[in-house]
């Protein structure tokens, strides 16, 4: 996987990177540690993550999805996750100090 991506907001053009660091803190924060299928503890050495950018299919929008593709390497298991979320997700979890 590449260390960064650039994923695109829906409420405006702005984009950022996304690391892998950001990638696995998403994943362990939403308690996303294990294989579906097959059960397997997930780390940084048995999944396979890539980036992609899909078409919807619907007629209504034409605007494409920036997905998360993880494959785990045990049993090849692929789960998609929306990057723009990820990205929303990541934002929320800035600590915000207060004096």
């Amino acid at each position: 996987m590449n260390d960064t991506a650039t994923v695109e907001r829906d409420t405006a053009t702005e984009t950022r990177d996304l690391t892998k660091a950001e990638v696995d803190k998403f994943l362990f924060g939403k308690h996303i540690t294990g294989c579906p299928v097959c059960g397997r503890f997930r780390s940084n050495c048995d999944v396979d993550i890539h980036m992609l950018t899909c078409e919807r299919k619907s007629s209504s929008s034409t605007a494409p999805v920036n997905v998360l593709m993880i494959v785990c390497q045990n049993c090849g298991a692929i789960q998609f996750h929306d990057r723009s979320i990820i990205a929303k997700w990541l934002d929320c979890q800035h600590k915000v100090w207060v004096k």
